[in-house]
């Protein structure tokens, strides 16, 4: 049996539902139920049919996205009253209703000695038969393309597996796409966002060439390290390590970065510097000295004076004696009284050793950044990038920023965060570019969770930082493309998300809770407009209802199936995760 032979077989064994009806278009096609499906679920499924097009069997696939009922014979008056009377009126109600569907072609698949992509260019005959899709016949259409597809859900409403591909970002003679996309999985809370991303990123790993670098500011990626399937899956299927990372692990080497943590980290208020351009002033003139003015300093003469070595007590003390300096305050202060209150501030410290090692803690907390004392495992941004270039194996890198992973010894907060996000993408961007220039592709996606914290649409505060952030971000989604570097962002809002970045986005996923106010108006101008698809998505359960089995749905738009080529979004039910998802993806 050849390939058509099979194909067409397996056609023949699908269930019948209906036939293509009239007003028809090639956008949007009219279905007339049969009687013996009207009572089938039908809203969401993936259907299939048959049609002859350049002489070539052609397979047009598409879900079915409304169902309308008439029944011309009870609008009138007179029927309604007697309805309204009697509940029924035989043989007109039940049996005299009209079922039609509306179905939007999401792909076409064109068989001669091989199964290819194509359109409809034509609207086949009323009367052409609309059969449900199953397992077997889409194995059959694809059969050429099963072994680059990833098992994520099933198609929205059946027990139809959806097939999806997440191919890497090289080249597409290697199997990749042949550039980078950018990515958006969006949901309020509950909605199964992270689940699915999870997915998402595994499917990505399973390309061999290919990084993934999350960025894990509440530490949902980070429980990963407790699944033992997962960890199981990395080293026996994937030959890859799956690498957790905290900034406990991570060297700051910035000095502008230095100067501006010490400005935000209270040190400066301690030392009765209270305004935001004082602290930045005078920790830059601090670290200037420390660089260079130190030089032939007694106290430092046995250090070598790099920011590496800041953490060290004889540096500390030398710093609140600097502060004790008229010549060196005034590099900063010009009046008298203020000059005057810093330096007696720093010699009151320096009496007081309650004070003083108060003053050291968060000195050291500081430092602690941008140094490997104590810990040879520390690794500086710049390497850690690095790591990833040249390797024939990608690399699956969590780097864990949630509270959770800091102690003491370390200070944090959200804008020091903020500021390390900024620094470690910058790196990414720089290592990109270097590589591109050297015509490598970089093969790597970077993925930021809770990203309307990272990149909102409006910033709120005065900090730089979060301005920075976002312009570094929509440079990124801009430029980096060509080097191979794409995005995915993680978000519980649509609508709070910076619209810049939001436009460069080439798959959109939108899970459960975009229905009310500003978020219903973003997610209707995305999917343009379309009633029909917004419908259905609206049918999406709560899976926080607490009733029964919690199910996560989607809606997406993109290029993540062989069952969409146009721009006609799909609709799918995860997986259980992670034993369902596994057992699909990554069983012999």
């Amino acid at each position: 049996m050849n390939r058509l032979e099979e194909i067409k077989e397996k056609f023949d064994n699908l269930e019948r539902i209906g036939v293509i009806s009239s007003p028809s278009s090639t956008a949007s096609l009219s279905i007339d139920i049969l009687g013996t499906a009207v009572n089938k679920r039908l809203v969401g499924s993936l259907c299939c049919f048959n049609f002859i097009q350049d002489s070539l069997d052609h397979y047009a696939l598409g879900q079915i996205t409304e169902i309308d009922m008439r029944n011309n014979w009870i609008e009138g008056p007179t029927i309604r009253s007697l309805i309204r009377q009697r509940g029924t009126v035989d043989p007109i109600t039940e049996r005299q209703d009209y079922h039609f569907a509306k179905m939007n072609v999401g792909s076409v698949l064109k068989v001669s000695n091989g199964v290819e992509p194509s359109i409809l260019g034509t609207i086949p005959s009323t009367g052409t038969p609309i059969k449900i899709m199953n397992d077997d016949m889409m194995e059959a259409l694809l059969a050429d393309y099963s072994s680059q597809f990833s098992y994520l859900g099933k198609i929205y409403g059946t027990d139809t597996k959806m097939p999806m591909w997440f191919k890497h970002f090289g080249d597409k003679k290697d199997g990749g796409n042949g550039e980078a996309y950018h990515i958006g999985v969006f949901g309020k809370t509950g909605s199964g966002k992270s689940v699915l991303s999870k997915m998402i990123t595994l499917s990505y790993a399973k390309n061999k060439p290919m990084t993934i670098f999350i960025l894990d500011p509440q530490g949902e990626f980070t429980k990963l390290k407790n699944d033992t399937q997962i960890i199981e899956i990395f080293k026996n299927k994937l030959n890859k390590e799956i690498q957790f990372i905290n900034i406990k692990h991570m060297i700051l080497e910035n000095i502008d970065l230095f100067k501006r943590i010490l400005a935000m980290s209270g040190f400066m208020s301690n030392l009765s510097i209270f305004t935001s351009d004082k602290m930045e002033q005078a920790a830059g003139a601090l670290v200037s000295w420390l660089l260079n003015g130190s030089k032939g300093n007694i106290n430092l003469s046995n250090i070598e004076m790099k920011i590496q070595n800041f953490y060290k007590e004889a540096v500390f003390n030398e710093v609140i004696n600097i502060f004790s300096d008229s010549k060196f305050v005034s590099k900063f202060y010009a009046t008298k009284d203020t000059i005057e209150r810093t330096i007696e501030k720093a010699k009151e410290i320096q009496s007081s050793n309650f004070e003083k090692n108060n003053l050291f803690k968060l000195w050291s907390q500081v430092c602690n950044l941008f140094t490997n004392s104590g810990n040879s495992d520390k690794i500086s941004i710049r390497k850690l990038v690095e790591k990833i270039v040249g390797t024939d194996n990608g690399q699956f890198i969590i780097i864990d920023l949630s509270e959770d992973s800091i102690d003491d010894n370390i200070i944090w907060n959200e804008e020091i965060r903020k500021l390390v996000i900024n620094e470690l993408l910058k790196t990414i961007k720089t290592v990109g570019s270097e590589q591109y220039k050297k015509n490598q592709s970089l093969n790597t996606l970077v993925v930021i969770d809770e990203a309307h914290r990272i990149i909102p649409r409006e910033v709120t505060d005065d900090l730089d930082i979060t301005k920075e952030l976002i312009s570094t971000i929509k440079d990124g989604v801009n430029t980096t493309r060509k080097y191979g570097i794409g995005w995915m962002f993680i978000s519980q809002t649509l609508s709070g998300i910076n619209s810049d970045i939001i436009k460069q986005l080439r798959v959109y996923i939108f899970g459960y809770g975009l229905s009310y106010g500003v978020e219903r108006q973003s997610l209707k101008d995305i999917i343009g407009g379309q009633d029909d698809y917004f419908n259905l998505y609206q049918t999406f359960r709560d899976p926080e209802s607490g009733m029964g089995t919690p199910e996560f749905s989607f809606m997406a738009i993109g290029p993540l199936s062989p069952l969409s080529f146009s721009e006609n979004p799909l609709f799918f039910t995860t997986f259980n995760f992670p034993n369902e998802f596994l057992k699909l993806n990554f069983s012999d």
